[in-house]
């Protein structure tokens, strides 16, 4: 009766002390064996979460490791006169600059929203509106980039609840996402419709498409579905993380579907509400 207590006690010595593979026997069906079971579920949720833990700080040092260096080199470069600080110069460094600033802005977005603790500022809002606004703003960026966007929307108003900054952030990056991934001529659409209770906002690309093995890792904190893409044109990878968050503090979803040579469709599915409280 006593052994099962005694390796319980043992191994939740060793957990304490930080030996999160420690497990116990699973075998019987009375209280102390449930116990056991319990114990290795808890254990293998903090064995979990330390390697996840653990891996976004590495993907942190390597997403600044390169960069910082850069900047440090060209620092030490102007420092030592090697180096001509003439404009052009100056502009890229400056734009390296924003681009860290944007990871780390990101970084704070996602642990905050992970966390449960990322301010909404709720209110009712129409989804029209959030479509027309993400075409108004990636705009610019998609006539340079030889891209048709466009957005379609019903002749009636789709009301929502929620941040509407927080829900253009969640969607912009889904728009960027699709801008950078389509070749000039090709076109990126915003759809709005509601059916079923449901505000659809759906993001349609004519881009290269995902393939089916990567989809599941498209909300992987800085993972890319190009390796070879830098964060200049692939972003930092942490965008699709931080929409699926916001859109899930929103009691909502996304769904993607994918087509390799055809295009991408991210679809974002969302509580309508009539009013302005929940």
């Amino acid at each position: 009766m006593l052994r099962p207590v005694r390796a319980l006690t043992a191994a939740s010595r060793g957990l304490g002390e930080g030996d999160l593979a420690r497990r116990v026997p699973e075998a019987g069906k009375d209280e102390i064996a449930e116990l056991g079971r319990s114990f290795n579920r808890m254990a293998g949720s903090l064995q979990a979460s330390e390697e996840r833990q653990r891996r976004m700080v590495g993907d942190i040092a390597h997403e600044l490791r390169t960069p910082l260096a850069n900047l440090r080199g060209y620092l030490e470069a102007l420092r030592d006169e090697v180096l001509t600080a003439d404009p052009e110069l100056l502009d890229s460094l400056h734009e390296e600059v924003l681009l860290q600033q944007r990871i780390v802005d990101d970084l704070q977005d996602l642990a905050l929203a992970e966390a449960g603790v990322l301010t909404y500022h709720r209110a009712s809002v129409d989804a029209r509106v959030l479509a027309e606004a993400c075409r108004t703003a990636h705009g610019a960026l998609a006539a340079a980039a030889g891209v048709e966007l466009s957005a379609t929307v019903p002749p009636v108003p789709v009301r929502l609840y929620g941040d509407p900054g927080r829900l253009r952030q969640a969607l912009s990056n889904l728009v960027g996402n699709a801008v950078r991934h389509t070749a000039p001529g090709g076109s990126v659409r915003i759809e709005v419709t509601e059916r079923d209770g449901l505000a659809h906002i759906a993001v349609r690309d004519t881009g290269s498409g995902i393939p089916a093995a990567d989809l599941p890792h498209l909300f992987d904190r800085f993972w890319r579905a190009d390796a070879a893409r830098g964060r200049a044109t692939g972003g930092s990878g942490l965008g699709l993380s931080i929409a699926r968050q916001i859109v899930a503090d929103h009691q909502g979803g996304i769904e993607v579907e994918s087509e390799v040579g055809a295009g991408t469709v991210f679809t974002v599915a969302l509580p309508v509400r009539g009013g302005a409280t929940p």
